[in-house]
């Protein structure tokens, strides 16, 4: 047996470690964004989990008479009432007022000076994407949800819309201004 090794083998050993480095190579100077994603009426949702102060079950939700039909009632939050917003029937998804399930969230989402819960059918995940994952909208969504959203990525192979919170207060004091 000879000493001397055989120089395309010292190249693919090379070539292969080389390959190796690569796979482990990870971009960290991209940016990622958590997002706590919901069902609404079999629909599937996200936000960004900096706007989610707090997850809490949708206990009682005392209705205010006078108030438009986009807020379903009002909640005590640790000493503290807060409104309740009917995000379904904001979104176009629905005209008739959102019902309680066993498995219903309500979302307690800020921005800014502003906060608000949002009743959702059920909370599904908390995870975290690169922000290069947001791609723009499909043409076949509806445009008031274009409106209230920043864009889609895809989770289990379906589109999922992301919410922008800050277009969601604009639009609810357009509505109610």
């Amino acid at each position: 047996m000879s000493d001397r090794v055989d120089p395309h083998y010292e190249e693919i050993v090379a070539d292969t470690e080389q390959l190796r480095n690569q796979e482990q190579i990870v971009n960290v100077e991209e940016e990622s964004l958590q997002l706590v994603l919901f069902k609404l009426l079999e629909q599937r949702f996200a936000i960004p989990g900096q706007h989610v102060r707090e997850l809490m079950a949708a206990g009682e939700i005392v209705y205010v008479p006078g108030t438009t039909e986009l807020f379903l009632g009002v909640v005590p939050v640790r000493g503290e009432i807060a409104s309740v917003l009917d995000l379904a029937r904001l979104l176009g998804l629905t005209t008739t007022s959102s019902s309680k399930v066993h498995s219903s969230r309500i979302l307690m989402v800020v921005q800014g000076e502003m906060s608000t819960g949002v009743l959702v059918d059920r909370v599904e995940d908390i995870i975290n994407i690169p922000e290069s994952a947001i791609q723009p909208h499909l043409s076949s969504l509806d445009p008031q949800l274009v409106q209230l959203t920043d864009g889609q990525f895809l989770f289990d192979a379906h589109p999922t819309p992301v919410l922008n919170v800050a277009a969601i207060f604009q639009h609810l004091q357009e509505l109610c201004g």
